[in-house]
């Protein structure tokens, strides 16, 4: 009784706070997070502590906020290993009693050939904890370059990310450098460090294929980039950062994509229908299934010449299923082919289902008219797309009462898809291939495959190709001569072993027969290029048994949230096939995410687990997505400097909150992207915390890559030491059951750390 008093009373205590110290309270009631590491007595190594600030240092794999307390234990010299063509970081934080003014950082006496980047500490503010982990407040995460002396404040921590990267080749041995504070009024601070080049190199190709979506669209649109210097500098920007935090581009190709050409096309916007003619072999299907756009046929002629003096008449059949309400339009165009306002004729089409024929009368032209402009739709032509339904069009013409002539035959939809031919243009792609993929730091890219169809969460969609669906022979017969075309220009360039094809997202079940169907025709025509999905084992209350689509793909890419039981990792670990997996909103606690408000940690264990259980790439699905452009208002941009969060896809009036950072690892430049929209930055990417700290467990996965690859090679004891050094024990890692609340990956750096040294001095004994 007294417990259930007791829990009544915490619930009133709860009920009388604001939201958001709700969740402050329970976070620090759950003990969960604690990014000051309290539990093994602080962080971090103190350099000095006087009247006028205190100086620290910590490793990378931290989050220092502006009052984590003060390190206790001393360390003067800051110490570090690495290995060559390896980035290595510290955390540099001064605490100023008073204000210190133009603050300066400098790196020197390193080997000139190690390069050092500073970066400042800034933070975001989380208003919202992301799951029950974290705690609102001000988290760090941008980390802009310091490159010019700043102010800081007293009573709070500054803090600057220092990256060190030794080049390949770097001969092993010990090197020297310092790290200098200096601040106006003579206060300065010089601090050792060490660095020990280990006798090894990591291949500049990854192991691990970490794939991350780049919407260069969205940067274009924040960094007001207008012109196409402008677009190229800083997309050029962005490929050189990817490979510097050894992260791939999912489409390096945006701005110089394969072209495809299929000609002669005559219609588009539908597709032909050889069930359901009128007359000949084709109708024509328009399905309008959107209330907030048209589905309109348009055809690659699009002006019809005619003589004003002369009258006309069309004529057209149409039929539905559903009786659908909608139009036949004909717009009428001057000799410079510019529209005439208020001179449109048109037609109401109340369908039936039986084909019936309707008129449009065209007996009094405007005399400025020298073409005709004929529009048909799926349902009613209206402005905001309200009317929806699908309707079969046939036999459309174009009469010439003065002649007796049919002046549109291309209204009978009458094709001949054996005479359509595919033209696939590399060009620019290839240019753009030598240019990003010279060094060999990219292992993947994915293709676009024209006329594809596509699945996902919410729906699906058949695929359609020059007018003919996906399930007729004639989409098959066109999309097999695509595809054939595509394979072997691929292979031609010596890219065929690097693409893969990510044409659908998480689908559900109602999908699974597109799903199939489209891994059947790229397997038969173009069985080079791998076929790559994302997907949930457990999909909204479905049996994982049932659910498991990796016989369709040769990527399967699995949300770690869906792995329960980890046994279910097996069923994708078989011969010819590759395992990825991925975080994203849903991948909240127990689980390890890639949430602002988690802690440092957990971006570098992802790596060490996914290793662990045989995984061969990560994913996450966006590096900037910046707005959440259905949530957003009209002409307004998310700030992400001020609200860091991913929404859900909804409008302005629901605004689901996902997750804080999840699908962004860049922070755009222009931090006032409503307000300033002519400065365009094209500069190198702003990185975050998160970034960073991939990176090292990326490297990490170098490491026990490389140690497995070793171990025929060492003696019987040095093996065994090699082999317990792959798994991780269960104090650096617990299995995240949703059944365990206690469960979860380590908090403490340290074991990591630890456990990477015994790894490098057996990779320098075996090199």
């Amino acid at each position: 009784m007294k417990k259930i008093i007791l829990s009544i009373m915490l619930l009133m205590v709860l009920a009388a706070l604001p939201l958001n110290a709700q969740k402050k309270f329970v976070a620090e009631k759950l003990d969960k997070c604690d990014p000051y590491m309290k539990a093994q007595g602080g962080y971090g190594y103190l350099v000095e502590n006087n009247s006028k600030a205190a100086v620290w240092w910590a490793e990378g794999c931290y989050k220092v906020f502006k009052d984590t307390p003060v390190a206790k234990r001393r360390a003067g010299t800051i110490k570090l290993s690495t290995a060559a063509n390896e980035y290595e970081s510290f955390i540099v934080v001064v605490n100023p009693k008073q204000e210190l003014r133009n603050l300066k950082v400098e790196v020197s006496g390193m080997p000139s050939d190690i390069e050092a980047t500073v970066r400042k500490t800034e933070y975001v503010n989380v208003f919202y904890n992301s799951d029950s982990f974290g705690f609102p407040g001000l988290w760090p995460d941008p980390l802009p370059l310091y490159d010019a002396p700043a102010n800081a404040p007293a009573g709070e921590n500054t803090s600057f990310w220092i990256t060190l990267k030794t080049p390949a080749g770097h001969a092993a041995g010990s090197y020297s450098g310092r790290v200098t504070l200096s601040a106006d009024g003579g206060w300065k601070v010089s601090m050792p460090v060490s660095v020990k080049v280990r006798n090894f190199t990591l291949p500049q190709r990854p192991s691990v294929n970490a794939d991350m979506g780049l919407w260069f669209w969205v940067v274009e649109k924040y960094e007001n980039l207008k012109t196409e210097e402008q677009k190229q500098e800083a997309y050029d920007n962005y490929m050189q950062a990817f490979k510097d935090y050894r992260i791939q581009v999912r489409d390096p190709f945006y701005r110089t994509p394969i072209l495809y050409n299929f000609s002669p096309t005559t219609w588009s916007g539908g597709y032909y229908d050889s069930r359901r003619a009128k007359e000949g072999k084709y109708s024509y299907v328009l399905e309008d299934n959107s209330v907030t756009r048209n589905t309109e046929g348009s055809y690659s002629r699009q002006l019809i010449p005619v003589d004003s003096s002369h009258p006309y008449k069309l004529s057209a059949w149409a039929v539905s299923d559903t009786l659908v309400y909608t139009h036949i339009l004909v717009e009428s165009y001057d000799a410079d082919k510019k529209l005439i306002p208020y001179r449109n004729n048109f037609q109401w089409v109340d369908t039936e289902k039986e084909w019936k024929e309707y008129f449009v009368d065209l007996e009094h032209l405007d005399p400025r008219t020298k073409y005709l402009k004929i529009r048909l739709f799926g349902g009613g032509a209206c402005s905001n797309g309200v009317e929806t339904g699908t309707t079969w069009w046939d036999d459309v013409q174009l009469t010439d009462l003065a002649t007796g002539e049919n002046i549109f035959p291309e209204g009978n939809f009458e094709v001949d898809p054996e005479s359509i031919t595919v033209d696939i243009d590399f060009t620019n792609f290839a240019k753009a291939a030598k240019k990003y993929y010279n060094d060999d730091s990219f292992r993947y890219f994915t293709i676009p495959i024209a006329g594809i169809g596509d699945v996902n969460f919410d729906n699906s969609r058949l695929g359609y190709l020059c007018g003919f669906q996906q399930g007729s022979p004639e989409y098959e017969m066109l999309m097999g001569k695509s595809l054939s075309k595509l394979q072997a220009g691929l292979k031609e360039l010596g890219l065929l072993d690097k693409a893969y094809v990510y044409w659908g997202d998480e689908p559900n079940p109602p999908a699974y027969p597109v799903l199939y169907d489209t891994h059947r025709l790229l397997k038969k025509y173009a069985p080079g290029i791998k076929t790559f999905m994302t997907e949930m084992s457990t999909w909204r209350g479905h049996a994982t048994d049932s659910l498991d689509i990796s016989d369709c793909t040769d990527i399967s890419c699995v949300s770690w949230d869906c792995f329960e039981n980890h046994d279910i990792i097996k069923n994708y670990q078989v011969p010819g096939k590759e395992a990825w997996n991925y975080l994203c909103c849903g991948t909240k606690y127990p689980y390890f995410s890639n949430f602002v408000d988690h802690n440092a940690i957990d971006m570098r264990i992802w790596l060490w687990a996914s290793y662990q259980f045989g995984f061969k790439g990560i994913l996450i699905w966006s590096s900037t997505s910046w707005n959440s452009s259905t949530v957003s208002p009209a002409g307004t941009l998310q700030n992400q400097w001020e609200d860091p969060y991913c929404f859900g896809s909804s409008h302005q009036m629901i605004q689901r909150l996902l997750a804080c950072g999840d699908g962004t690892l860049f922070y755009p430049h222009n931090r006032h992207p409503n307000e300033d929209k002519t400065t365009a930055f094209t500069g190198y990417p702003i990185p975050c915390v998160r970034l960073e700290i991939l990176r090292d467990g990326i490297e990490d996965f170098e490491y026990l890559t490389m140690l497995e690859e070793r171990i025929p090679r060492m003696s019987a004891s040095d093996a065994a030491k090699a082999r317990a050094l792959l798994v991780l024990p269960e104090e650096a890692y617990k299995d995240d059951s949703l059944d365990d609340p206690e469960a979860y990956t380590i908090q403490d750096p340290q074991i990591l750390f630890q456990r990477r040294e015994q790894i490098a001095t057996l990779l320098e004994k075996y090199r």
